[in-house]
């Protein structure tokens, strides 16, 4: 008898049966996780504290912004299957946190960042989805002073046989929060994706806002793509929208490129590189901006 999946992440309300999207489970190639998980609020001589498990299934960090400081922070994901970050953004902090997957296709990665702001305190996070066989990401922003804010973006690319699964919660728990979701993925050959974005209003949450968009790109035929926009509201005077826009690449802004000379892959690496851009220029390496942008290139163009 095989021994039970390990459930990795499930969206807060159970919706949608059918389409098999309220739960993901750690794919088999990474080990289970056998120790706690470490606190964003645990108290740490240093902003910034990291380790990893006894076996090396976990590899952790730890972050603290103090009250009314600001704290840049980088991590780039290149071997590492299993990660989590806990952080704590102190009354009037801001967390500027930037993401980024990319592994190797023949690796899996599963990883969870918990963020936890306090009164009058705003996280900026950045994430990047490009690599792995099987990428499972699981984000919790919870807004819980008055006054908090959340301005998450994130962009994913699969290609051949990948499976992309991403699960966005943004809780709203404390008055006039202010939260902004946008995401924007290409997918590609016989890719596979899942997208739960959540925005949810918690009781008390009066004044607060919300905002959820997701963007995708199909590129050909063969691909399975699942959006779940979800808005969860136990507070009446909130404001909230979301929204997703999923679909082929215009005819007529392919024509318009391909008569510029230009082929097929060149005009739709064309599309992606201006869809994923702005959120790509918020990475503040250059370095790594272009190494992102080039490998992204290369996959949709089939240049490797």
């Amino acid at each position: 008898m095989s021994e039970k999946r390990e459930l990795f992440t499930a969206i807060p309300m159970r919706t949608w049966r059918w389409l098999g999207v309220n739960e993901a489970y750690l794919p088999e190639t990474i080990q289970k996780q056998t120790e706690a998980l470490p606190s964003g609020r645990d108290i740490v001589p240093e902003d910034i504290a990291e380790g990893a498990g006894t076996d090396r299934n976990l590899v952790w960090k730890r972050i603290n912004v103090p009250a009314g400081k600001t704290l840049d922070a980088t991590v780039v994901y290149r071997s590492e299957q299993r990660t989590y970050i806990a952080a704590n953004v102190a009354e009037g902090g801001v967390l500027n946190l930037v993401c980024v997957q990319m592994l190797p296709a023949d690796k899996a990665h599963a990883g969870k960042v918990d963020i936890f702001v306090e009164k009058d305190a705003c996280v900026h996070f950045t994430a990047v989805e490009s690599g792995a066989s099987e990428a499972l990401s699981q984000l919790t922003v919870t807004l819980q002073g008055d006054g908090s804010r959340a301005d998450v973006a994130a962009v994913y690319f699969g290609d051949e046989t990948r499976k992309v699964d991403m699960n966005y919660v943004i809780r709203q728990v404390g008055k006039h929060t202010e939260a902004e979701m946008q995401v924007r993925g290409a997918l590609k050959d016989n890719s596979e994706k899942i997208f739960r974005g959540t925005l949810d209003f918690v009781r008390g949450a009066k004044g607060s806002v919300g905002r959820e968009r997701e963007e995708v790109i199909l590129l050909n035929e063969g691909i399975r793509n699942r959006s779940v926009p979800l808005m969860l509201s136990g507070e009446d005077d909130v404001d909230g929208v979301h929204a997703v826009s999923a679909g082929k690449v215009d005819k007529a802004k392919l024509f318009y490129l391909m008569s510029r000379g230009l082929d097929l892959n060149e005009a739709q690496q064309l599309v992606v590189e201006a869809s994923f851009s702005p959120i790509l220029e918020r990475i503040p390496n250059p370095e790594l901006q272009e190494e992102i942008s080039v490998a992204i290139k290369e996959r949709v163009t089939d240049e490797r």
